[in-house]
């Protein structure tokens, strides 16, 4: 089924990062990012797909069920990626390979998180 682009995430994603300023060390999570992209534009696909296919579907046609089933597993495949996913951001973020995790390393907050007050606190204390 063709889908507007307009109501893609892919597209919306990579118009994201285009405006942001990465580094080398972001490749993996940049990947993830757009894996996820895919995977959640793609199960409104197969989503669509698999509506289409049952409405109407007669209880005897064998080539279609095992058409659904096909689209059940490939649905499942997507729920495995919505599992890993967080699992490998967080692998990510413990070898410091996310920018919230380097900015936490240096002493600030996350992404563009701006100066840390707490930090700032720390300071106007110390002088």
């Amino acid at each position: 089924m063709l889908r507007s682009a307009d109501e893609l995430l892919g597209p919306a994603l990579a118009e994201t990062l285009g405006h942001l300023t990465l580094a080398d060390e972001d490749a993996a999570l940049v990947k993830l990012a757009e894996r996820y992209a895919a995977a959640i534009d793609r199960a409104a696909e197969l989503a669509a797909e698999a509506d289409a296919i049952g409405e109407g579907l007669d209880p005897d046609d064998l080539p279609g069920r095992q058409r659904l089933a096909l689209l059940a597993a490939k649905v499942e495949g997507q729920a495995v990626l919505g599992n890993l996913g967080p699992k490998l951001l967080q692998a990510l973020a413990a070898l410091q390979a996310t920018p919230a995790a380097r900015a936490r390393r240096r002493g600030g907050g996350g992404g563009d998180a701006g100066p840390n007050r707490l930090q700032a606190l720390r300071e106007a204390r110390r002088t």
